[in-house]
């Protein structure tokens, strides 16, 4: 039976708060500058953070509250901010990131942003997006599908003419829970079926390592001329429930109906996104994606003997442990015993574990005695250590493990992957426990 657990305090923390998953929504947009409003430590706290999961340059600027700033309570730090990443950095928008401090103190951002613009008139030519983000509410995926929503607020506008066009075109609204290799897979698939995609935001062209050169604002990543142009999309492909809200900006404002998938990890999500894929486009399935599919049925029939049996935890974000935790429980057959989370959204209280618990890594120790292996971040590893369990890595951050951006956890390849793996952490529990 399935129960809930809330926990009024953290003690081991796995949260990360929505401060971090803005900014790393903003990072995933062409020459857009994230701009933290408060002290200097939000930003170099999130910016250490995320350069150690990405491994790569994380532009991002802050507007340094200091403590008589914040007592004092004036527009002039944020005033300054802006117009510095104005000036030295010309970016082509700004992502105005608040913090647990500034929403505390009650600041009054779009009020000040009113104030900017009648003050200085002659920096109206860079939009600033602001997006609420204090700590204590929400966590990351909360963070980043507010900045997403925020960003489409702003730039896209009601529209009733589409232009005639000889291929369709789909918006793909990425959730945060997707890495590089899971947003190739998607390309190469779209393309197959003779699409068109705008990727949103793309953090698979900015942070995936492609940039050869160094860079003071993000580069590749969605521009805002393909944000403007999403509007005259056919259709939008919602991935993860977290980023259900910007669809719906784009179906009120300019009727582009979307359909949504909690997840694509697995088989059964698979086999549902490509058959939607051949009603809506009347074409069949190409070659290589039979093949794929055919790999991932092989790789569940070669480590069945080794799933049976077995328990495990999991830790993260809703919509990362919603998709792992049902293929897990639901192709592999593998039980889950506890699944931890930080935020309520998406579907992860449908996930068939015996306890779930809005709570920490302190929780995940607890309950997790009978599992026989964990699922979570690096975060993750002292508890494992602690508790001689093995971990898989999945979710922010992962500071340990090179190239964990490019590896693809959806699809029937992802599908594939993630057998193999789990087999094979399986697959070496029993060798241990039959002592050859």
């Amino acid at each position: 039976m399935v129960k809930i657990i809330d926990k009024p305090m953290a003690i081991n923390p796995l949260k990360k708060s929505s401060l971090m998953g803005a900014v790393t929504a903003f990072l995933g947009m062409h020459r857009v500058m994230p701009l933290v409003h408060g002290a200097q430590g939000c930003m170099a706290f999130t910016k250490n953070f995320l350069t150690q999961h990405y491994r790569e340059v994380t532009p991002m600027q802050s507007t340094a509250v200091f403590d008589i700033a914040t007592i004092i309570g004036d527009d002039s730090n944020l005033h300054e901010g802006i117009k510095n990443v104005i000036d030295k950095q010309k970016p082509d928008f700004i992502g105005l990131v608040t913090t647990g401090m500034t929403e505390v103190r009650g600041d009054d951002i779009k009020g000040s942003l009113i104030r900017f613009r009648e003050k200085y008139p002659e920096y109206a030519s860079t939009p600033v997006v602001p997006v609420s983000c204090p700590d204590f509410k929400g966590d990351a995926e909360t963070g980043y599908a507010a900045a997403c929503a925020a960003t489409l607020s702003q730039f896209i506008t009601p529209e009733v003419r589409r232009d005639y066009k000889t291929r369709k075109m789909v918006n793909i609204l990425a959730g945060m829970h997707l890495t590089a290799g899971d947003i190739d897979w998607l390309r190469r698939v779209f393309e197959a079926f003779g699409l068109d995609v705008i990727v949103f935001p793309d953090l698979s062209s900015s942070m995936g390592g492609q940039v050869n050169h160094f860079y003071g604002l993000p580069e590749e990543g969605t521009s805002a001329d393909m944000i403007k142009n999403m509007a005259h999309a056919d259709f939008s492909i919602v991935i993860g429930g977290s980023m259900e809200a910007s669809a719906d900006i784009l179906l009120e404002r300019c009727t582009v109906p979307y359909k949504k998938f909690d997840t694509l990890t697995g088989l059964e999500a698979s086999d549902e996104f490509i058959s939607w894929l051949m009603d809506y486009t009347g074409k069949q399935a190409p070659n290589w994606l039979r093949i794929q599919r055919q790999r991932a049925v092989d790789a569940l029939l070669d480590g069945h003997f080794s799933f049976g049996g077995k328990t495990f935890s999991i830790a993260g974000e809703p919509d990362l442990i919603y998709g792992l935790g049902r293929f897990f429980t639901k192709e592999l057959g593998i039980r889950l015993e506890t699944a931890v989370t930080t935020a309520r959204s998406g579907k992860f209280e449908n996930l068939p574990a015996e306890n779930i618990i809005m709570g920490d890594l302190d929780d995940l120790e607890e309950f997790s005695k009978d599992s026989d292996f964990i699922v979570a971040s690096s975060n993750a590893i002292p508890m494992c250590h602690r508790v001689h369990k093995p971990l898989y890595k999945a979710g922010y951050p992962i500071k340990d493990y090179l190239g964990h951006f490019h590896r693809t956890f959806i699809g029937y390849y992802g599908a594939m992957q993630l057998a193999f793996d789990i087999g094979n952490i399986c697959m070496t529990l029993d060798i241990e426990k039959s002592g050859h």
